[in-house]
């Protein structure tokens, strides 16, 4: 499934629904992307924007990647493994 690609989306969803802290979750999707070739290309200059569960919480329930271009909704980012 990796090789083949991901959404982002789903990625972020098998790890929140995993027995472990939302936190380290949150860490651990944050630090795979470095591994993945991601589609679309977001360029050299982008970073991670964290989606909250509402106006005050810190529990996050989503990312989206911002780049000087625009905001890609993890639904529209694409993750595979390079071989």
């Amino acid at each position: 499934m990796l090789v083949g690609g991901m959404s982002l989306a789903a990625l972020i969803e098998a790890m929140f629904s995993a027995p472990m802290r939302h936190r380290d979750a949150i860490r651990y999707v944050a630090s795979a992307l470095d591994d993945f070739a991601i589609s679309p290309e977001p360029g050299p200059v982008w970073h991670l924007r964290y989606v909250y569960e509402s106006h005050g919480s810190f529990r996050v329930v989503d990312m989206e990647i911002a780049t000087p271009t625009g905001t890609l909704s993890s639904k529209d980012v694409w993750l595979r493994l390079p071989v």
